[in-house]
């Protein structure tokens, strides 16, 4: 036998054996732990019902038994008993002793002990967007959410400083930030971009509040995570996470508001196991007519039906998720808002009191929104080496009826029906502890059908429309520093197809594109000073209301960009419909640049936010006139196209002056000018300001704990306003408007006002009663934001009662 054919043989066996003792070792030491006994489960929050990471249990009689939570909030200790007490705990909780048992899954709540300091902040600051870190964010937590669950998005959010709502009576309100409204903000529904008539003062997105975890308010142009919709903004809303091992957890909200006597109820259960969670809410609310200090506001009710149900399940590194939720609404609008004649309309503009007051009730006749808005998501990720890799995909259906006073009130004027696909691929990854980012693709469709019947032209045509984007972000730390730089490509084709004013057929085809950038900055300057700025681009295309709508809507008359013409006489022709290419119409663009300072020390903070905002071809609403139609005159308006300038700083002082307690004061101001024209825009926030007070008190009498929060708060009247000119004058031909002429309001912007409200809430083991008082004093005051301001004063009084059970 050759010599190398034996040492191949010997190397052969030798390695033969090796593997062998590998084999037998691995299951002599299965058989070992097989045979080791261990005390398992999870540590939770006893009130969020989340995992805590980094929990120590350490057993009383033996020390050397001791484990800590994962980052699951799961722990596993070998036992060499069959039971032991355990002390659980975790800083910033309280500890508890325990008695666990081995092979006996156990759910351990920790109880938060500085739990306050969250409760007094009503609103906290937390980047948790990654990539866009140097934009301000602001996050509303789950309590403040569940203190009133019958509030729109609009004003749940105008609480954050830069934050308020532009809205349409008491029910419709959209979010407006840093002065930007409608498509320029992203909402932003379950990790999904909201599919609904996101267009005009009076369509607000239909979210059930109520459901939501967590609210996050991105103040800044975040285009290149989220699209041309997040040019100036986004708000985020986050639904339960269903995280495992929490175990069986519910809570259940009855509430009664005064004005308007309205009630609610809302529940939500869920469970968490080791690779399976759940959870199902539904939220029902109805109010009657709402009340201004001195009489009743006819036919401003509102009934809400919502229903959100979600699972999620877990195999080895994949993550499955699925959720559905359904919301029905049917909101009326002020009676008083509709006049068929001239002198009605003046009437009801120069009343100090609405023309048409009943008294109180539950219905809801013309003019009222039924809105049904429903979606079906799925997501698949998966944990990779460098990161994770998501898969999503949603389907949504809106539908849309909105009934006007008129001959054939049962027909409704609007009657509408989109559907949305959204599809996202996205890519998380580090590359290392320095560098890290995140790269995706997105296409996202619509399709938008006038339903026949209701005898009028329809007020936006049919359209398909279809994007696709691509994008890249990547965040660099490098010492005390954070760089994001990010890039994003759009491409979007539609279709429209209509009717003209002649009731002859009109068809165009389009696309537009983009390319936008952005570059953070995130400096540590010492260990309580953070400065983020942030530079970034945005674009815009119109939206199908801004480009077509035609006729009357609500209380009002619209013309689109390619549905007028300027006349010889000064005034506009709309006989026909202008393809977009023989237009003027172009995308929107923006640069806008972003720093915010945040200190925090001795118990202080401080955090001031700045901005500048260049919007080139800023689309825009401003009246033109009144026109008579077959329904009488109408205030009647145009969508024009400008560039502007808007500039804005928020401010917020905030001061633990006790262990328990908090004060915090904030205000916000933005001046904005048309720059073609030199001239105001219309329809901007005025100047705001808050003062909030919050006290905690613990084993306050019979409760638990007390907390109690006085909040007033003063807005200034808009002394940027255009000039106004009364609809009388212009219904009685006293004075005529030219296309050409500076803009104008058909009222004086209302005057400043003082606002004070209180919150108190109590809480006994499992149960909270929360007492919210808003407007207190009952002050008579009309807000330059609300297009009813020029009918109807604000509400008056209102107290909202909320019972919440948690367990």
């Amino acid at each position: 036998m050759k010599p190398s054919l034996r040492f191949n043989r010997f190397y052969g066996y030798m390695a033969l054996v090796k593997t062998t003792s590998i084999v037998l070792l691995s299951v002599w030491g299965q058989m070992l732990h097989a045979q080791t006994k261990s005390y398992t489960g999870t540590i939770v929050d006893a009130e969020t019902r989340k995992p805590i990471v980094g929990a120590l249990l350490l057993a009383e009689n033996a020390l050397f038994m001791s484990g800590m939570t994962s980052h699951e909030g799961s722990y596993t200790i070998e036992a060499q008993t069959n039971s032991a007490h355990f002390t659980v705990s975790k800083s910033g909780y309280t500890s508890r002793t325990v008695l666990l048992h081995v092979d006996s899954p156990a759910t351990v709540l920790l109880q938060p002990l500085q739990h306050q300091m969250d409760e007094v902040t009503v609103v906290y600051k937390k980047p948790l967007e990654k990539g866009i870190e140097s934009l301000p964010q602001i996050a509303i937590d789950k309590e403040r959410i569940s203190r009133n669950s019958s509030a729109g998005l609009g004003e749940m959010i105008a609480q954050v400083d830069g934050v308020s709502f532009i809205s349409t009576g008491t029910n419709i309100q959209l979010p407006v930030i840093h002065g930007l409204y409608g498509n320029r903000i992203l909402v932003l529904n379950n990790g999904f971009r909201h599919g609904f008539q996101n267009w005009g003062r009076d369509h607000a997105p239909e979210i059930d509040v109520s459901g939501a975890d967590r609210i996050v308010v991105i103040k800044g142009a975040a285009g290149v995570k989220y699209g041309p919709d997040a040019l100036g903004g986004a708000v985020i809303i986050e639904n339960n996470p269903m995280d495992f091992n929490t175990g069986f957890y519910g809570r259940a909200t009855t509430s009664y508001q005064t004005n308007g006597r309205g009630y609610g109820v809302n529940a939500i259960v869920g469970e968490g196991r080791e690779n399976f969670s759940y959870h199902i809410g539904a939220n029902v609310n109805q109010v009657g007519d709402r009340r201004a200090p001195n009489y009743n506001l006819t036919n401003t009710g509102a009934r809400e039906y919502a229903i959100q149900a979600g699972m999620r399940y877990r195999l080895n590194a994949w993550d499955v998720k699925a959720n559905y939720s359904v919301v029905n609404q049917n909101f009326g609008i002020l009676r008083a808002a509709i006049g068929n004649s001239g002198p009605a309309l003046i009437r009801n503009m120069e009343a100090e009191i609405p023309t048409f007051i009943r008294p109180f009730s539950y219905e809801i006749n013309e003019p009222n929104q039924l809105v049904n808005h429903q979606m079906a998501s799925a997501s698949l990720s998966r944990a990779l080496n460098r990161g994770r890799l998501s898969l999503r995909y949603a389907r949504q259906w809106n539908a849309r009826r909105e009934f006007d006073v008129r001959r054939n009130a049962d027909l409704p004027v609007l009657d509408l029906e989109l559907e949305t696909d959204d599809l996202q691929l996205e890519w998380e990854h580090k590359w290392s502890d320095r560098l890290s980012g995140s790269w995706g693709i997105q296409y996202v469709s619509q399709s938008n059908s006038n339903n026949p019947g209701t005898l009028v032209t329809p007020f936006i045509p049919n359209y398909t429309s279809s994007r696709i984007s691509a994008y890249v972000m990547e965040t660099l730390k490098v010492n005390n520093d954070r760089w994001e730089v990010g890039v994003r490509y759009d491409y979007e084709s539609n279709a429209v197809g209509g009717r003209d004013s002649r009731q002859a057929v009109f068809r165009d085809n389009f696309t537009f594109s983009n390319v936008t950038a952005a570059i953070g900055h995130i400096k540590s300057l010492n260990s309580h000073t953070t400065l983020r700025n942030n530079l970034g681009t945005g674009w815009r295309p119109p939206n199908m209301a801004e480009l077509y709508s035609f006729g009357q809507h609500e209380s009002q008359t619209t013309f689109g960009l390619l549905r007028y013409e300027a006349a010889d006489n000064g005034g506009i022709r709309a006989s026909r419909v202008i393809p977009l290419n023989e237009s003027e119409v172009l995308p929107e663009n923006s640069v806008k640049y972003t720093s915010e300072l945040d200190w925090q020390k001795n118990k202080q903070r401080i955090s001031i936010t700045g901005y500048a905002n260049y919007i080139r071809n800023f689309i825009f609403s401003r009246p033109i006139g009144v026109l008579g139609t077959a329904r009488g005159p109408m205030p009647t308006f145009i969508i024009d196209q400008s560039d502007a300038l808007f500039l804005g700083v928020d401010a917020t002082y905030s001061l633990m002056y006790h262990k328990n307690g908090k004060a915090l004061i904030g205000g916000s101001y933005i001046w904005t000018k048309n720059v073609q024209r030199d001239e105001t825009l219309i329809n901007q926030p005025p100047i705001h300001l808050h003062l909030q007070v919050n006290h905690t008190f613990y084993n306050f009498s019979v409760f638990d704990k007390v907390v109690v929060s006085l909040t007033p708060t003063y807005t200034f009247t808009q002394f940027q306003a255009p000039r106004y000119i009364s609809v009388r004058n212009l219904v009685e031909g006293t004075e005529t408007i030219d296309i050409d002429d500076p803009i104008f309001d058909f009222q004086a912007p209302p005057a400043g006002y003082a606002l004070l409200n209180a919150h108190v809430q109590l809480f006994k083991g499992n149960f909270s009663l929360s007492i919210e008082g808003r407007n207190l004093l009952n002050t008579s005051y009309r807000n330059y934001l609300n297009t009813m301001r020029y009918f109807a004063d604000e509400l008056g009084i209102n107290v909202v009662f909320s019972l919440t059970y948690t367990f």
